[in-house]
């Protein structure tokens, strides 16, 4: 029920303000801060040698902390790390507790020919065997997986090696499955702030200890101001090892020296309950089945098994870390927040993360990072990763969403002005709180920093108390990618399979928001949770998708088949692009075939393109353009009792003008620009009752918003 206020807009409240992130604050730089116009800070303790552990930086800290919010009025977010990835806490949580650190788990193969006999030895910088089989087949290359035997009680009594006697008359592979300390070459090791061992996500211990020697450390000195003036907790790419990132030069803190003579071997996240647990979430043995995680044989039954096993590695990510610590800042009167490590590409996803919708839903304000300094660049993550922070929270009834800022990955190329841009992009996919890096690059004269916090704080005040608007759903494919991941030496090399459906995903959503198609990303979980009225699924807050896509994908959850069908039965457009198998969980086969079904009924195209153009055209978008072509404007719709509005985002760098038609019926329409604070009303309306249209220049390079008062 919120009414637009004028001076609100003009000169947005500090709550509605950006934050900027600082890791020394001083009351000095609060007072810049301050000046700049900017409304909340991001910091933490001092980042020291006996971080954690200083109790003259913890008064210096709580000092500053009293300082913004009761001196200045501003708000405040804490960063739960030294550096990153947030788990570490500088070596303080493995300290003392080393079988905290994160395992891996990689095979050492030997052939055995007929009548003769093998030997796997531990590989260099390994920790133990843990299991062996024996496989038929000449070579790793030829095995048959589905003939696993057991062998592990050859296994010697140190764990070093494994001896195999094949007295049969064919050839057998013989493979022994060892841990490893999961550190060398790592995202721990080579990100860009520091090299240190990394905490396990697939155990509750590491996290609880994390939570106390750092949130718990926060509450005893600043406790007072938890939820009164303290908002969030900010945690920085938290994640699974996963793969292997290529090392640069880039000079890093080393806080864990690396051996780089442990090899390089394709890795599986591990833990020494992880057995157990896949068994008890799906009431079978993992172990004999291991060779179908490392080496794809193209059968059903393969596909399955990744499904589940990338399924629990979420889920255990999920609770052990997300939930844990959400559950500590529900508890405390503050929200969890922060981004979790390479969201935006989805063949990655099942390696670092898992099931990026719920992981990033899980925390209490979801959120991503984007680090571009350009609209049109920006948009090309924000159509993925911003999504999946809006797509969580509106579908949770969450009205916070939040990002971390900066041009760190484009060297800061675009002016203040493309850097708003960019910061629009991600308003335009539903984000509304921001932490900026841009300050401290010394980006902005101090009156860029004026406009370029008040534009953000515009950004805010016109998209909060309001809920998204879309017709269109886009299938986030976690499982078809899970049932295509193999470990890999390098990050950047999935299968074959898994970059297909990574890229279809992400074509799919960049595609939409060129035509001003709008949408919201559901899963299996999400979509199936939906139901069914008058030709539309309809989401938990109200949203009526009225059309589904479906990318690529070589597997689907049977719930989403079964909802799928139901839908595009009820009168729900499906459009999909051009394939005709996909694989089902296991013990679900007979759903499976029944995606014929959907492929009979759907608009099945060959390209994101044509799927993208075919929505614009039969009008699943909120807003229409003139100009087909208009690939870098962009629109979407928020709406409440009062008004809709309109976030419309001109990332060309000249100036538009289009005649465009909106999908609301009201009685005005204005013109907000967020970075002049001007407001206009629009002229030459035509309103019938079912949209309004009219002709508009937009500037360069600039976010807006259109509010169409009821």
């Amino acid at each position: 029920d919120k009414v637009l206020l004028k001076g609100l807009f003009e000169n947005p409240a500090m709550e509605d303000l950006p934050m900027v992130q600082m890791h020394d604050p001083t009351q000095g730089l609060i007072d810049d801060v301050y000046r700049r116009g900017y409304g909340g800070i991001c910091m933490n303790v001092a980042w020291d040698r006996d971080y954690l552990n200083n109790s003259r930086a913890w008064s210096n800290f709580a000092n500053v902390v009293s300082y913004a919010i009761d001196k200045k009025g501003m708000y405040v977010w804490i960063y739960d790390e030294y550096g990153y990835p947030s788990g570490a806490a500088y070596g303080n949580t493995l300290k003392g507790n080393p079988e905290y650190e994160a395992l891996g788990l990689v095979p050492g193969y030997a052939v055995a020919k007929a009548g003769s006999d093998a030997t796997v030895n531990l590989i260099y910088g390994h920790t133990a065997i843990e299991a062996a089989y024996v496989y038929d087949g000449s070579s790793k290359d030829s095995m048959d997986l589905s003939s696993a035997q057991d062998v592990s009680s050859l296994i010697s009594a140190d764990k070093k090696s494994v001896r195999y006697v094949n007295r049969t008359g064919t050839d057998k592979v013989l493979v022994a499955y060892m841990s490893k300390r999961w550190y060398e070459n790592t995202h721990s090791m080579a990100n860009w702030y520091a090299q240190q061992r990394y905490i396990n996500m697939l155990d509750p211990e590491p996290t609880a200890k994390f939570l106390n020697i750092t949130h718990d450390r926060y509450y005893e000195a600043v406790g007072e101001y938890f939820g009164k003036g303290i908002k969030a907790f900010f945690t920085d790419e938290p994640a699974l090892q996963g793969s292997y990132f290529n090392i640069d030069d880039r000079n890093r803190q080393v806080i864990d020296v690396p051996d780089m003579n442990i090899p390089i071997i394709e890795s599986l996240n591990y833990s020494n309950t992880l057995f157990e647990k896949f068994y008890d979430a799906y009431g079978y043995d993992l172990e004999p089945l291991l060779g179908y995680l490392y080496n794809d044989d193209k059968s059903t039954a393969a596909k399955q098994v990744r499904m589940d096993f990338y399924q629990l590695t979420s889920d255990l990510f999920m609770n052990n870390y997300l939930v844990q610590t959400y559950d500590w800042c529900e508890k405390y009167g503050v929200k969890s927040s922060g981004h979790l490590l390479l969201e935006e590409t989805l063949y990655q996803n099942p390696w670092f993360a898992g099931n990026m919708l719920q992981l990033i839903g899980s925390m209490g304000i979801p959120g991503t990072d984007l680090l571009y300094s350009t609209g049109s660049r920006a948009m090309k993550d924000a159509s993925v990763t911003s999504k999946f922070a809006s797509s969580s929270a509106d579908f949770l009834g969450k009205t916070d969403t939040f990002s971390e800022i900066s041009g760190a990955f484009d060297g800061t190329a675009g002016d203040m002005y493309s850097q708003l841009n960019a910061v629009g992009a991600q308003v335009a996919m539903g984000i509304n709180t921001f932490s900026s890096y841009y300050y401290q690059g010394n980006d902005h004269t101090i009156e860029e920093d004026k406009i370029f916090s008040a534009a953000i704080g515009r950004m805010r005040y016109m998209t909060t108390g309001t809920t998204h608007d879309s017709k269109v759903a886009v299938y986030y494919p976690y499982e078809g990618v899970s049932a295509e991941t193999l470990p890999s030496t390098n990050m950047w090399q999935p299968t074959q399979e898994a970059r297909y459906i990574s890229d279809s995903f992400v074509d799919t959503c960049n595609e939409l928001v060129s035509k001003q198609v709008d949408y919201d990303i559901v899963d299996s979980i999400n979509l199936n949770k939906c139901t069914i009225k008058d030709g539309a699924l309809v989401a938990p807050n109200g949203e009526r998708y009225q059309a589904l896509v479906l990318p690529y994908t070589t597997a689907l959850r049977s719930e989403a088949v079964l909802k799928i069908i139901e839908a595009i039965n009820a009168g729900v457009q499906v459009v999909m692009e051009d394939y005709t198998n996909i694989v089902c969980e296991k013990g679900k086969n007979e759903i499976a075939k029944r995606f014929s079904e959907i492929r009979a009924k759907a608009k099945v195209v060959t390209t994101a393109t044509a799927g993208a153009k075919f929505l614009r055209e039969k009008g699943y978008g909120t807003a229409f353009v003139d100009d087909s072509f208009a690939a870098d404007f962009y629109v979407t719709k928020r709406q409440n009792k009062n008004y809709s509005v309109f976030t419309v985002v001109n990332a060309f760098t000249s100036n538009k003008t289009y005649n465009i038609t909106l999908d609301a019926i009201g009685r005005s329409v204005k013109w907000y620009d967020t970075v002049t604070g001007e407001i206009k009303d629009v002229s030459g309306v035509k309103y019938t009752d079912k949209n309004l249209s009219f002709s508009f220049e937009f500037p360069a390079n600039r976010t807006g918003f259109f509010v169409v008062e009821k």
